[in-house]
């Protein structure tokens, strides 16, 4: 599996394009034929799962990740069209997000990731609206605020139900 470089990549110069289409598509998960923000969103679950314990650390991924992501995804856009299914990236930022500050057992784990699956295909309005944002913005926003809803509802559900909570 590999990043195919269409013809409309060499503007980018095809070393520059496959690191891209690397991150971009998160490791290749991008490529995954069904449900390819799923495949990420599933693939990031461990690193989210331990970062959710390292707060400062999790905070600094998900910045980098954004603002990498971001000029990645508007590059990226430019040759698979408007929000290519293969950019995952924002997936990851979104799982991340889901994840901070919420210390999960692996039942939590479980419903951030529905949480987080749920608010980032059934977008709220506001969510939705933010897909408008152009390039690479419009792609990592609206997983951004998918992602805060889903860390909210987390976070609720953590309160109520205590089978979910990571107890040390």
């Amino acid at each position: 599996m590999g990043a195919e470089v269409p013809e409309q990549a060499p503007p980018l110069g095809r070393a520059r394009f496959f690191l891209e289409a690397l991150v971009g598509s998160g490791l290749f998960t991008g490529y995954f034929p069904i449900a390819p923000a799923t495949v990420t969103s599933l693939f990031v679950l461990l690193p989210a799962f331990f970062l959710a314990r390292l707060p400062l650390w999790n905070a600094a991924v998900v910045v980098g990740v954004f603002f990498i992501g971001v000029p990645i995804a508007t590059d990226l856009e430019k040759v698979w069209g408007k929000d290519p299914g293969r950019v995952t990236i924002d997936e990851i930022a979104g799982t991340l997000v889901t994840f901070f500050l919420n210390p999960v057992s692996f039942w939590g784990l479980g419903a951030g990731f529905l949480l987080w699956r749920f608010f980032d295909i059934f977008k709220l309005p506001f969510i939705d609206k933010s897909q408008r944002l152009p390039g690479g913005w419009g792609i990592m926003v609206d997983d951004i605020l998918a992602g805060i809803c889903a860390n909210l509802v987390l976070r609720l559900a953590l309160f109520v139900l205590p089978i979910l909570r990571f107890h040390q």
